[in-house]
């Protein structure tokens, strides 16, 4: 039997949008949140008790609301915030959609107590979840708002008995208000739970500050083994805290993204901060990280979900180029890099100590258009690794670079008094060999033990990825050319990105209406799967307009080819081959790490020292 359309009630309607916002206690505090940065807040008091679902209060020291505007503020389609379609393609601010608080109020006991500049007073309005608000009534109270809910889904028990334990929803609010702590450093928190404090911070302004904040947040070991870093690029900027990879985690718990200081979760960056790091993990474990995305507002949008956690760039590619770009740069800098090149000066990759607190800026470095791998070369004096002869074929390049082992016919050992000068290389100089298998060295902090193998494995490994770069348009004809069959969405991913399957040293032609037929592949490649590969590749580059399957699998080639070319346990060096490897790992991309994410070095600094041996104590 058809039904007459009619008009939706208002209370309907509210609670409608309610269903999209209003998910769950944490999604109220994070509305309540960000009303409170928006009014210009510099201190914010949340307080819930049994996990938000009985009372949630938001308190805050902002702009207020004036008397004549209060009504209106917890109506629907109502905000400060918008005024025109262009501001809706621009929004600068977090809260935006006018729905928030009416949305809120037609689900629990809600009430509004605000007090704007211009007021002597303080005003009440209140609402018992049926669309039907009190009158004004004055009070005292402090120059901003304070909300109160109570009784979150008290007249819908359909979406009540959705809740979890109060426990579980104290996580979500907890996990929340970390975040938001997170984002704004120019703000107080105080949160409060059960009448106990959980977390409270304090505004801060400096360096220093921050450091500390960032510990008392994400844990003392986060902070001691995490880069601080900055890139600027045209119209996008880069900043925050990377994890070392020995610092790395079995799930993905620490990663924080705020793309213009707000919380996202977008699958795009996400993906683009893994695949920094790929190279430099151990197998099967997580970074840790805390970065900042800043971006005109016009270049992306916001107004995607109603929660407003997901994102859309105008340009999504170059936004995940300049991230992936930018993230590796960092956690892959050599430790001798010198001032002037973009990079900042790297302290120790031990796991016990981790990385000093810099913030010097980097900007621009990863535009480039090269892997900064001559950058370093040069410091201290020391001189740079011999180039291959590029008049061989491609193999007996690569197995060129292999026999290169450093030796002390290559690397001048540099007349220091290493005691006293401040000009003492990174990883110092070598006093002895451990069991045909440990460097020990003495630099100015202390001593320092290398596993020689692993290090070996990664300089020769960055210099193998050197002579594929060099010789990356190698490819390898086919005696009998393949086929490949595609959809015509992957015929079209195809024909856009005919240019990066050149590059890489494909050959492709268009052999009918959806299929392909191959006649080159890269050299080393000849033996994969190469039609599995292209369809991961089309598929990739039809979600992310990006691929990088061709270099992760020749990267894993160039991994077991360095491993077994790599200097073996037992092997004997003199104290020149050994101060050689040291000074090949300063200069060389991501020798923190051998090719298995392993640490190849650590450091034991003189406080450590003596207090093995309980000196001045």
């Amino acid at each position: 039997m058809r039904q007459k359309i009619e008009q939706l009630s208002s209370y309907l309607a509210d609670q409608i949008a309610a269903g999209e916002v209003v998910e769950r206690p944490a999604s109220v505090v994070k509305e309540l949140l960000e009303n409170a940065l928006d009014s210009g807040a510099t201190q914010i008091d949340i307080e819930i008790e049994e996990g938000g679902t009985k009372s949630i209060r938001v308190a805050d020291n902002g702009t207020g609301i004036p008397q004549d505007e209060l009504p209106l503020a917890v109506s629907r389609h109502a905000t400060s915030k918008l005024k025109s379609l262009e501001d809706l393609a621009a929004v600068s601010t977090l809260g935006f959609r006018g729905e928030a608080l009416a949305s809120i109020s037609s689900v629990s006991r809600f009430q509004i107590r605000s007090r704007s500049d211009g007021d002597s007073l303080a005003w009440n309005l209140s609402s018992e979840g049926e669309g039907r608000w009190s009158e004004l009534q004055p009070g005292a109270g402090r120059v901003g708002t304070e909300v109160q809910v109570r009784d979150l889904f008290f007249n819908t028990p359909a979406r009540k008995k959705f809740l979890r334990a109060a426990r579980t929803e104290f996580s979500h609010i907890d996990q929340l208000v970390k975040r938001v702590m997170l984002s704004r450093s120019d703000v107080a928190f105080k949160f409060i739970h059960n009448q106990k404090i959980v977390r409270q911070v304090h505004r801060v302004d400096s360096d220093e500050g921050a450091l500390q904040r960032l510990s008392a947040l994400m844990g003392s070991d986060f902070a001691r083994q995490s880069l601080r870093i900055e890139f600027e690029n045209s119209d996008i900027r880069l900043h925050g805290w990377a994890g070392l990879p020995t610092f790395n985690r079995s799930q993905a718990d620490m990663q924080y993204l705020f793309v213009n200081g707000r919380i996202v979760r977008d699958r795009l960056l996400s993906y683009a901060v893994k695949q920094a790091y790929a190279d430099v993990l151990y197998h099967g474990r997580h970074p840790a990280y805390v970065l900042f995305v800043e971006i005109p507002f016009d270049l992306v949008d916001v107004n995607v979900h109603p929660a407003k956690y997901e994102v859309r760039f105008a340009n999504g590619s170059w936004v995940y180029d300049f991230l992936r770009r930018s993230v590796r740069d960092a956690v892959s800098r050599p430790l001798a890099a010198p001032s002037g090149s973009g990079a900042q000066m790297l302290t120790s990759a031990n796991p016990f100590s981790g990385r000093e607190f810099a913030g010097e800026r980097s900007v621009g470095s990863v535009f480039s258009g090269e892997r900064q791998k001559d950058s370093a070369y040069g410091a201290f004096g020391f001189q740079k690794p011999l180039e291959l002869n590029r008049a061989g074929s491609f193999s007996n390049e690569l197995q060129a670079a292999l026999t290169q082992v450093p030796s002390a016919n290559s690397i001048a050992e540099p007349q220091i008094d290493y005691e006293t000068d401040n000009e003492m290389p990174p990883l110092g100089f070598a006093k002895a060999q451990l069991h045909g298998v440990f460097i020990l060295a003495e630099n100015a902090k202390g001593v320092i033990l290398v596993d020689m193998h692993a290090a070996h494995e990664r300089v020769v490994y960055e210099r193998l990825k050197v002579q594929w770069e060099q010789a990356r348009l190698v490819s390898q004809p086919l005696l009998v050319p393949m086929s490949i069959g595609l959809e015509a969405s992957q015929l079209s991913v195809w024909q856009t990105h005919q240019e990066l399957f050149s590059r890489l040293g494909f050959g492709l032609e268009e052999l009918g209406p959806e299929q392909l037929k191959i006649t080159e592949v890269p050299a080393l490649l000849a033996k994969s799967d190469i039609v599995s590969l292209l369809h991961d590749m089309l598929a990739d580059l039809g979600v992310m307009g990006d691929s990088d399957l061709v270099e992760r699998k020749i990267n894993a080639i160039l991994s077991t080819m360095a491993c077994h070319g790599s200097v073996r346990a037992n092997r004997k060096l003199t104290v020149e081959e050994m101060n050689a490897l040291l000074r090949e790992m300063e200069v060389t991309l991501s020798s923190d790490q051998c090719n298995h994410g392993r640490p190849t070095w650590v450091q034991l600094d003189m406080n450590q020292l003596d207090g093995l041996f309980m000196r001045g104590q």
